[in-house]
């Protein structure tokens, strides 16, 4: 059976048995919001934190004018245990690479603490902080959504047993990267699952593992159509190689291209402060299954403040980024010819079949700094050591936000920077209620990005928004 026929199947024999649900149902009258930006720059080329971690909605290309248009509604009681959550965030930018798409829309079912989601929808970690960090190894808010579908479980659940002493949150997706590739239709898989010990204790230690593929497709230019039934989901599924329709490596090796991450850290929940401290390791091979490239790493820390703090402050966080090491240079390589070592060169986010590589339309799916390059074809800065401080003030109504970023870029083990290019990316920005008497809720937002350095450039640009809450 097609695997792709397998799957729209199911969507649409959900769809079908919601019917009568949905028309006896009492839905709530979704919130409606319409956001108008206006972004000027100084060059060309748009500042990193103005276009980054932003779920793809602002070009790279400069000056720009976008409206956003959003509509959702969450925990629409159905029956005793099953809610309806759903949303449509619709975007317009009619210049600087002009486009118009849904970022968001999708339908979630929440019952017995499981869910099911479908659609576009935004990445929401349960580790890092998605509006102040860099964003994690795997998946970001970086770029747009793909579309997907997502089971799981929807919060920490205690194991049996355990008396809530160890919990878990893991869910499973497969999603769809479009044609806008160098392999057409690429197929996704998406598993995490994540353990926390301590219960009812203020500090819980937690360690888990997220593993990711991009498989299968069409008219590679040198494969042709890539094996895409559900036998080899299958194999995608347990981590495994090909068959005889496979290409050589994926037969040696594994069938797509797979990449994840271990992650570890603690939670500290106290009286006037919640605490993460977290160390995210990428995953792109089984040799990195034993963390043979421990170095490589995104560690952070992220303080919460239970009421706002000195001059504000609600919520503080530090991240420090390596992946230089990588499994180390290839053999071969200049200072290396004779080292006997076995391959190294982990080349992180990129891959031989897959040479698009980690990313979707344009943006890194994965952390931010990691740059793809402008023909399609992979990433081609992967080797980084960065500085990262993000922190949020509230005072009253009046919230803003501060970002600043030092990375020192040495491009990959392939294609290497000489010498090393370093950046500096900075923002400051801010939004506030206006408070209008008989108007609608009115939000005015700002914000102020700067760039400087050798990787992207110099340059700097200023947005203004508009947001009505109708």
């Amino acid at each position: 059976m097609d695997k792709n026929l397998f799957f729209k199947s199911v969507i649409i024999l959900l769809a079908f048995s919601l019917l009568p649900i949905l028309t006896e149902a009492q839905l709530k009258t979704p919130e409606i919001s319409i956001t108008t930006y206006g972004l000027v720059n100084s060059s060309d080329s748009t500042p990193f934190w103005l276009q980054s971690n932003r779920y793809g909605m602002f070009s790279s290309g400069g000056s720009q004018f976008l409206t956003r248009v959003q509509a959702q509604s969450t925990d629409n009681q159905l029956s005793n245990n099953l809610t309806l959550s759903y949303g449509a965030d619709f975007i317009a930018r009619p210049v600087s690479q002009s486009a118009a798409w849904f970022n968001q829309a999708y339908l979630r079912l929440d019952a017995w603490n499981l869910f099911l989601q479908a659609g576009r929808f935004h990445n929401k970690s349960p580790i890092h902080s998605e509006e102040l960090g860099m964003g994690a190894l795997g998946v970001s808010g970086n770029s747009t959504p793909m579309p997907q579908i997502r089971f799981g479980l929807s919060d920490w659940t205690p194991l049996p047993f355990s008396k809530g002493f160890i919990k878990t949150k893991l869910h499973i997706a497969h999603g769809w990267l479009g044609s806008d590739r160098y392999t057409k239709d690429v197929l996704y898989h998406e598993k995490v699952i994540h353990l926390r010990f301590g219960g009812d204790f203020p500090l819980n230690v937690y360690g888990g593992m997220a593993h990711y593929a991009l498989w299968g497709g069409n008219n590679n230019p040198e494969y042709g159509d890539l094996p895409s039934r559900l036998s080899d989901f299958s194999r995608v599924f347990r981590a495994v190689g090909g068959d005889d329709r496979a290409p050589t490596t994926e037969r040696q090796l594994l069938l797509g291209d797979h990449l994840g991450g271990w992650d570890l850290g603690l939670f500290l929940e106290l009286d006037a402060v919640d605490l993460k401290i977290y160390r995210n390791f990428p995953l792109e091979s089984r040799h990195n299954l034993q963390l043979k490239s421990f170095q490589d790493a995104l560690t952070g820390i992220d303080v919460i403040f239970v009421e706002p703090s000195v001059l504000g402050l609600k919520n503080f966080v530090y991240e420090y980024l390596y992946t230089k090491w990588q499994a180390g240079p290839r053999t071969g390589q200049p200072g290396f010819e004779n080292s006997g070592t076995p391959g190294g060169n982990r080349n992180y986010y990129n891959n031989g079949v897959y040479k698009t590589g980690w990313s979707y339309y344009g943006r890194t799916i994965g952390n931010a700094l990691f740059l793809p390059g402008d023909d399609n074809l992979g990433i081609v800065n992967n080797r980084i050591v960065a500085h990262h401080i993000g922190a949020l003030f509230i005072q009253n109504e009046i919230h803003l936000q501060i970002k600043a970023t030092y990375s020192r870029n040495y491009g990959t083990w392939v294609e290497p920077y000489s010498p090393p290019r370093n950046q500096f990316s900075y923002l400051l920005g801010g939004h506030v209620p206006l408070n209008i008497k008989s108007l609608p809720n009115i939000i005015l937002s700002s914000e102020f990005a700067l760039d400087r350095g050798e990787l992207i450039g110099s340059q700097y640009g200023i947005l203004l928004g508009l947001k009505l809450i109708l």
